[in-house]
């Protein structure tokens, strides 16, 4: 009887009922559930922080193809000293990423009225320009006939620096076409000193 008690005052929603009272203890449970369900909340959480960081990695290679082909697309004729700068901008414009890993070309597209577009000339950094002459494909709609266009690429290769959702890099890439503001076609000079430019080869 003592014991019945006993068991009442420390929990007075336990009977006592043998073993068969341990099946109304309650107590513990939200441990137990927490218990269970932390792991998958974990994975969650991290997850979305790594999707977080993909996404805004992917905002800024949009960012800078577009930044590359608006700047280009606003001048009369390009030098090495132009290019440079663009680069330039896309190293500001991708931090804190690593721009100097980025993947990026200009190109100048044009259409002279045969509806076969070709390069132009394009410069690139840390990837092949296009060479001169080269047949391109565009998407309907965009390029005049004749005409020509501007063509800003910019490719970044991702490695998520937790790994647990993201294991693998992943290729982020963007492109974007922009008519030239100011002439029908813009003209690519070369420096007579150097020739090449010193972000990539030019052609």
């Amino acid at each position: 009887m003592a014991k019945r008690t006993l068991l009442s005052r420390l929990n007075p929603r336990l009977k006592w009922r043998g073993m068969r009272g341990l099946r109304y203890n309650d107590q513990g449970i939200s441990a137990v559930e927490f218990a269970l369900i932390a792991p998958l909340l974990i994975i969650l959480y991290l997850g979305a922080v790594e999707l977080s960081f993909l996404m805004e990695v992917n905002r800024r290679v949009t960012q800078t193809s577009a930044s590359l082909g608006d700047l280009t697309a606003r001048l009369s004729t390009v030098t090495d000293a132009d290019m440079a700068e663009m680069f330039a901008a896309a190293k500001v414009l991708m931090e804190p990423y690593e721009a100097d890993v980025a993947e990026m070309r200009i190109s100048s597209i044009v259409d002279n009225g045969d509806g076969n577009p070709k390069v132009a000339w394009s410069d690139a950094h840390n990837i092949s320009p296009y060479n001169k002459g080269q047949t391109v494909t565009i998407p309907a709609g965009i390029m005049p006939s004749p005409g020509s266009i501007i063509m800003a690429e910019v490719s970044y290769e991702y490695e998520s620096e937790f790994g647990y959702l993201i294991t693998t890099s992943k290729t982020l890439g963007d492109k974007f076409y922009l008519r030239p503001r100011r002439v029908s076609e813009i003209a690519r000079v070369k420096s007579s000193s150097s020739g090449t430019n010193p972000f990539g080869p030019t052609s």
